[in-house]
């Protein structure tokens, strides 16, 4: 009988076992595959590999080959992460020079098609009621595209199953539940304006305020108040007008780009958050995770709270309650993940863009008296204290302010892609004896806000704030010339996406009630009070992307004191 001796092998042994005249080799240990050899020849084999790649996106057999632009933008993701991600936002400057270079549409990415010409946008965004395909570029999703918000309706790629995401929310925006609301937009838009007024005039605090700090606690207030029963206290917190929910959003948009550019930082923040909440992946991915895996989370119980003790929840409230079957099954983990996504949406995206527009429009009407002016007497058969949306709306030059500040200040700046997934689409080059160029299905093609809002053929003096250019003289049904809106020129504006198309914002509605009513009530009571203090055309002019415009000091500013 063999001792244990011969039967037991030392695993350190390097030798083999001959079993039938072969031979089972040794497991490799880790150390053996983290040797530095391995790690080079890993590395050596993905480098091949992306120089393969780039090599095919520049090549013949590319479906995108023929598109202009340079070849490097063509060949690697590379191009457009040194400008957005390193350079911090400079992508859509760079897409606008090249295409004063290679003419209307060119390819900015190794997938990528864009397009300056704006009669174009309707082939790229189609109406929701044609019924066109449109998916989204995944690849532009990846912006922020971590955490919840990777799962909502917005970050959706499928045409079909955004469709089905959106359905429970759009109905709560519709312009008919807005008017509803309009009463309590017109409320927190009066506090704002007492409280401009009262800090303006007070001889304890600082005269001097940024109207955008304001706006941004009015807007995110309404939101709030709207989507969970209880505004967020912005407004009526009494040391001015800091913090705003704009301390978050610009957390957000700083880490955007770098999400939408770096697979390993998105896919940790969201397989790992617990890498995010350790501020491992930087400040602002922390402070984004925090907001939408602790605070949105926090509303939404609320809003259950509130509904339960009051009927006063809010639309999430309703939401939670119909998907719950009225409280008969408790919400799965998996449908408060995509709540808690569609919450921070709804903050993110009502909050900064509209402030902005609300900020541009006081700057201009400060700085160009002779609009104020003419704008007062466009208002002066309305009373401030009975001030209604819909009456504003009627107001020709009211709407052309509003309209023309959406041009300079669209709510998002950065291009937005769709993708054609059941047609090719054929564009045609007119300024090129109208060459026609076949984008192949499948394509992402994007066009940009700041570019179309820019073109000198729709806009001539696009750098100048021109109400009148919204403004058409016709006859009436008695012969008489009345000034009337440019209703035609209003379809070449994607301030808030392409009006119609089935992924246009959705609360658009929304942002237009809280302009009306806030702009209207600021020229009559606070324009006429305040000045400019420390606030030029630099303060607002465009200098780089963060999904919404800054200028070269960052977000835009307007500061005012009032007498």
């Amino acid at each position: 009988m063999a001792s244990a001796d011969t039967i037991t092998m030392d695993l350190n042994d390097q030798s083999t076992i001959a079993t039938g005249g072969d031979s089972l080799p040794t497991p490799l240990s880790l150390k053996a595959i983290l040797s530095p050899s391995s790690v080079l020849n890993v590395l050596v084999i993905w480098l091949s590999y992306r120089v393969l790649l780039a090599l095919y996106n520049i090549s013949p057999f590319h479906p995108l080959y023929k598109f202009p632009g340079p070849k490097i933008a063509a060949a690697t993701f590379l191009y457009e992460a040194w400008y957005d991600w390193i350079l911090e936002g400079q992508y859509t400057n760079r897409i606008r020079e090249m295409h004063r270079v290679y003419g209307p549409i060119i390819r900015i990415s190794p997938h990528e098609i864009h397009v300056s010409t704006p009669s174009f946008a309707d082939e790229v965004y189609p109406s929701s009621s044609s019924l066109r395909i449109r998916d989204k570029s995944q690849h532009q999703l990846n912006t922020g595209g971590a955490g919840p918000v990777s799962v909502t309706g917005f970050s959706t790629v499928s045409h079909e199953l955004h469709r089905l995401k959106r359905a429970p929310l759009s109905k709560f925006f519709s312009r008919s539940q807005m008017l509803l609301l309009e009463g309590e937009v017109t409320d927190h838009s009066r506090r704002v304006i007492n409280k401009l007024l009262r800090i303006g005039t007070s001889t304890t605090e600082n005269k001097v305020q940024d109207v955008k700090e304001a706006f941004n606690c009015f807007t995110a207030d309404v939101i709030a108040q709207y989507c969970f029963g209880e505004s967020l206290g912005f407004v009526d917190q009494e040391n001015g007008w800091e913090p705003n929910f704009a301390t978050w959003t610009s957390s957000f948009m700083r880490a955007a780009y770098g999400m939408r550019n770096n697979t390993l930082m998105r896919k940790s923040a969201s397989a790992l958050p617990f890498l995010a909440r350790k501020n491992l992946l930087g400040e602002d991915v922390r402070k984004v995770m925090e907001v939408m895996e602790v605070l949105v989370p926090d509303f939404l119980r609320k809003a259950l709270g509130n509904e339960a003790k009051d009927g006063k929840g809010g639309i999430f409230a309703d939401i939670m309650r119909s998907m719950s079957d009225n409280g008969k099954k408790k919400l799965t983990d998996e449908e408060m993940y995509w709540l808690s996504g569609e919450g921070f949406n709804f903050l993110l995206a009502g909050t900064e863009t509209t402030a902005a527009i609300l900020t541009t429009i006081t700057f201009w009407l400060l700085a160009k008296p002779q609009v104020y002016d003419r704008l007062m007497t466009d208002l002066n058969t309305l009373s401030p204290e009975t001030i209604k949306w819909t009456d504003l709306e009627q107001k020709p030059y009211m709407w052309a302010v509003v309209h023309e500040a959406l041009r300079m200040m669209p709510g998002v700046s950065h291009r937005s892609a769709r993708v054609a997934r059941t047609e090719d689409l054929v564009f045609k080059d007119r300024k090129n004896g109208d060459k026609e160029w076949v984008i192949p299905r499948g394509t992402p093609v994007g066009m940009t806000s700041m570019i179309q809002h820019w073109d000198e053929e729709l806009f001539p003096q696009p750098d100048d704030f021109l109400p009148e250019r919204w403004l058409v003289t016709e006859k009436d049904g008695d012969g008489k010339m009345m000034v009337k809106p440019d209703y035609k020129l209003q379809k070449n504006l994607l301030a808030f996406g392409k009006a119609g198309h089935g992924r246009a914002c959705i609360g658009e509605s929304l942002a237009y009630c809280e302009v009306y009513i806030m702009a209207a009530l600021m020229a009559f009571h606070v324009i006429p009070r305040a000045r400019l203090v420390d606030t030029t055309r630099e303060n607002f002019d465009y200098d780089h992307d963060m999904i919404v415009p800054q200028t070269k000091f960052g977000s835009i500013s307007c500061k005012i004191a009032i007498q």
